[in-house]
């Protein structure tokens, strides 16, 4: 998937693995085209690899189908089924509101339970 000769990506490469996160998460194209704030027809172009994908924004595109900006260079990953089921509910949300809600959430309960677990281990 890497052109390691030359550090770069193929931009059909590319945008297979941006059409596979999108489809992982089950994304349609125009919900991607809102979040990264583009049309519908430069999304289907990213994807088919007839436009080009500007590297400034490979980190917008990474946060919106929640893999690392890696996952871009270094093609597939494994996503345990816990954070996918978490990662598809989290898309469902119909307004950016709920969605930093959502994560405040799942932070504050992550933080207690490190606490939780910092105090069982002293």
């Amino acid at each position: 998937m890497t052109n390691w000769n030359t550090n770069s990506v193929n931009q059909v490469e590319l945008g297979k693995l941006i059409r596979r996160a999108r489809e992982r998460i089950s994304m349609s194209q125009e919900g991607l085209a809102e979040a990264v704030e583009r049309d519908q027809k430069a999304i289907s172009e990213y994807e088919s690899g007839k436009r080009k994908l500007p590297a400034t924004d490979i980190p917008t595109f990474a946060v919106v189908l929640g893999v690392p900006v890696s996952y871009f260079f270094e093609g597939e990953f494994e996503v345990d089924e816990l954070d996918q089921v978490l990662l598809q509910e989290f898309h469902t949300l119909p307004t950016i509101e709920d969605k930093q809600t959502a994560l405040q959430a799942v932070r504050l309960i992550s933080n207690t339970i490190k606490r939780h677990v910092s105090l069982e281990n002293k």
